[in-house]
């Protein structure tokens, strides 16, 4: 199964943050400011999707000190994306 393209709308709607990065030879090659886009789920696992790809993968680290990746998994799609946002939502 191949990643599905999700759209940048999509994943702001569903909680994501965008910090913007001033680099201009990413710019000029690009023509759009760097960006990491990322949503949070605990303080080991997080979610994070690429403006140039569109695809979003969630990346499991050690522990928020020393950020060591120890596994990046692709969301294959966006109704894969909200069950995943879903099951580590805390429901009151």
């Amino acid at each position: 199964m191949k990643q599905e393209k999700i759209d940048y709308d999509e994943i702001m709607s569903l909680g994501f943050t965008e910090e913007i990065v001033e680099d201009e030879v990413y710019y000029d090659r690009h023509g759009f400011d760097y960006a990491i886009i990322t949503k949070d789920l605990t303080k080991e696992i997080g979610l994070e999707w690429a403006k140039e790809t569109k695809l979003c993968e969630m990346v499991i680290i050690d522990n928020p000190k020393t950020c060591n990746v120890k596994a990046i998994l692709p969301v294959m799609k966006l109704q894969h994306l909200k069950n995943l946002i879903d099951s580590f939502s805390t429901k009151d």
